[in-house]
C-alpha cells in the first residue's frame, strides 16, 4: 500500500467572483477592480471565478483588448492570476488563447476549471515521508 502525504501552505490571494454576461466592458471593469485591490495587497494573488458567466461570442480581437488592459496595470499583477472557468470545449479554447496572450506578455496566468486545482496552484507544497 502506497501512502502520500504533502504539506500545503496557501499563499494569500484575492478572489473575485463573477456571474451573468460577460463583455469587453464589463471584462475591463473587472481587470480594475483587480488591480485596485492587488494595489493595496502586493504580495496576493488573484483568483478570478467565472464558472458562473456566460459568453455569447469573443473574437480574437476582444481578447487581445483584454489582454492589453490586463497589461496596462502590469505593475500591481506582479504574482500568480488564476481564471476559473466552466468547463465546457468553448470556454476552454478562449481560456487557452487568453492564456498564451497573458504568458506572452509575461504574466503568470493559468486557468482552471476547479478551485480546488487553482488553490494548489498557489500553494507551496512539501511532500512528507511517509
Amino acid at each position: 500500500m502506497s501512502c502520500s502525504i504533502k504539506l500545503y501552505k496557501l499563499n494569500e490571494f484575492i478572489r473575485k467572483n463573477e456571474t451573468g454576461e460577460i463583455d469587453l466592458k464589463k471584462s475591463k471593469h473587472i481587470i480594475h477592480e483587480l488591480a485596485t485591490a492587488a494595489a493595496f495587497n502586493i504580495e496576493s494573488h488573484i483568483l478570478l471565478d467565472l464558472r458562473e458567466t456566460t459568453v455569447t461570442s469573443i473574437s480574437f480581437n476582444t481578447l487581445m483588448d483584454v489582454a492589453i488592459e490586463f497589461a496596462s496595470y502590469r505593475s500591481v499583477f506582479r504574482n500568480k492570476i488564476a481564471n476559473i472557468v466552466p468547463d465546457n470545449p468553448e470556454r476552454l479554447f478562449v481560456a487557452k488563447q487568453f492564456k498564451a496572450a497573458l504568458n506572452i506578455q509575461g504574466f503568470e496566468f493559468d486557468y482552471f476549471t476547479t478551485i480546488e486545482d487553482a488553490l494548489e496552484w498557489f500553494s507551496d507544497i512539501t511532500e512528507l515521508k511517509s
